[in-house]
């Protein structure tokens, strides 16, 4: 697997499953009754046994890492402690029920298959911090941020972000990737393929938004659409430019 196909897919996003849910099949399983806790200033993180805890406590620093960075980046920063919780692949697909490419999900925690991460801790930060920009994301801009601008912000924002690689897929597939506006709900039922045009084309979508007017209109833009501002009027706003335009004139 490429390095491309891997920060656009094992690195992935927000997965639409109600928490609800979520813990109800816990509970079913008995995780819930199990989980032990590290915490840092900002993170709550939930593991299984007395093996994960060294575990837990890099998760910690990682987040804690990227909560600084990202904050500093967007000047902004989420209220409050977010919860997080580590599984073994099997869990996390049994509990989230996911597809099978994603490699973590936020529905008001944080969920990653974490358990058996061994040496690959750069690739489990990166989607720690591609799954705290959800989390910020949520409690900045509320339920109705585009998934595009939800999963373009989580992409380009984890460490070492850079989307000349996508860019330079997108060019050699013309026509193929999905139109922006096709692109405002969860990519969550789309296969691999699919999944990995719609995180290029969001990428390459955002970084245009954040070159043409900084992080500060896209945080600004973000609490528009949390006071009920519809998106094309707080996107015209902020980016100086109609939504439909600036669609059209991504690449």
């Amino acid at each position: 697997m490429n390095h491309l196909i891997r920060s656009l897919v094992v690195s992935t996003a927000l997965y639409a499953l109600s928490a609800t849910v979520i813990a109800a099949q816990e509970q079913a399983t008995g995780l819930e009754q199990r989980f032990n806790e590290a915490r840092g200033a900002h993170f709550r993180v939930l593991f299984e046994g007395p093996e994960d805890q060294a575990l837990a406590r890099r998760v910690v620093e990682m987040l804690e890492r990227q909560h600084s960075r990202i904050g500093q980046l967007l000047r902004s920063y989420p209220e409050g402690s977010i919860d997080v919780v580590l599984y073994t692949l099997q869990q996390f697909q049994d509990v989230t029920r996911a597809p099978a490419w994603a490699a973590g999900a936020y529905d008001g925690v944080i969920r990653v298959p974490a358990r058996g991460a061994g040496s690959q801790l750069d690739d489990l930060e990166r989607v720690l911090a591609h799954e705290f920009v959800h989390a910020l994301v949520a409690r900045v801009g509320g339920p109705e941020v585009p998934a595009w601008l939800n999963e373009g912000l989580a992409v380009v924002l984890e460490p070492g972000g850079s989307v000349d690689d996508m860019r330079q897929m997108l060019e050699r597939g013309a026509g193929m990737s999905p139109p922006l506006q096709t692109l405002h709900a969860g990519f969550g039922g789309m296969n691999a393929t699919k999944a990995q045009l719609a995180y290029a084309v969001s990428a390459v979508a955002v970084q245009r938004m954040l070159d043409r007017r900084g992080p500060d209109a896209v945080v600004v833009l973000l609490k528009d659409l949390a006071a009920g501002v519809s998106f094309p009027s707080a996107f015209r706003q902020r980016l100086a430019v109609p939504y439909e335009e600036f669609a059209a004139r991504i690449y």
